[in-house]
């Protein structure tokens, strides 16, 4: 089951029932560079937003269900993630049960004296109670043991940033520009979340879709998939490439 939507997060999320989805997967959009996100006037009016959405997750979220926030701090804003990662527990009362850096140690370097070349993302993972939790470390070793250093599964996931070289080893991953904006994350990221916390024929929801990465995970590993885009091009491109998965791979 792939269920696809071409809306705005906020309004399909109201159409979804109470304790529906076991897994939520999402990298949200910064909140200005991009021609769809020119909708927001401030940066508090994008964390008003935010905190809107995060609470609609919260409802549609299983009792012992897990939500994968990614979150970039950038140039501008060096907090954002820890902002985002704040509202989601103080204000909206979710459990930070564990907190993961996605290493890009191959992240192209930072044209300035100013900052340092930022090198990491944070994945937040988010639930109700930290209760009954049994992450499935084996399965999430055996499909992507090359991001973990040792056997020992921990919290630094180490994916390069690639600028979308088309071969079998690098598919997937996170382009450093495309047509549609932001990109979302390399095929890894959702791939070891979903098979960490959830099991098959479990739904899995992306509220922001982007070129549809989550949902190609899904369809590889056997979870029902929901994904929430509003840009058309990427909602279509999102369709295609989740129809198109397994072509995609042996032409690459």
């Amino acid at each position: 089951m792939n269920k696809l939507y071409n809306n705005d997060c906020l309004k399909q999320l109201k159409l979804m029932e109470d304790n529906s989805i076991d897994c939520i997967i999402t990298s949200p959009p910064y909140w200005k560079g991009y021609e769809y996100e020119a909708y927001f006037n401030s940066y508090s009016q994008y964390l008003r937003w935010c905190n809107k959405w995060m609470l609609e997750c919260k409802r549609v979220l299983k009792q012992n269900g897990t939500f994968y926030l990614n979150v970039i701090n950038d140039s501008d804003i060096t907090i954002r993630a820890f902002e985002l990662m704040n509202m989601a527990t103080e204000d909206l009362m979710y459990k930070l049960h564990d907190t993961i850096i996605w290493y890009r140690y191959n992240q192209q370097p930072a044209n300035t004296t100013r900052q340092l070349t930022n090198q990491c993302e944070y994945i937040f993972m988010l639930r109700h109670t930290s209760a009954n939790v049994k992450l499935n470390k084996i399965e999430a070793y055996k499909e992507n043991q090359h991001i973990f250093k040792t056997k020992n599964v921990g919290n630094v996931w180490e994916i390069p940033f690639n600028s979308g070289s088309k071969s079998i080893k690098t598919f997937g991953r996170k382009e450093t520009k495309s047509s549609y904006g932001h990109s979302g994350f390399p095929l890894e990221l959702p791939e070891t979340c979903l098979l960490l916390s959830t099991n098959e024929n479990d739904i899995v929801l992306d509220l922001f879709m982007g070129t549809g990465q989550t949902g190609i995970a899904c369809k590889k590993h056997n979870r029902k998939f929901i994904g929430i885009e509003l840009d058309y091009n990427s909602y279509k491109l999102s369709e295609k490439r989740i129809k198109e998965y397994k072509k995609q791979i042996r032409m690459f």
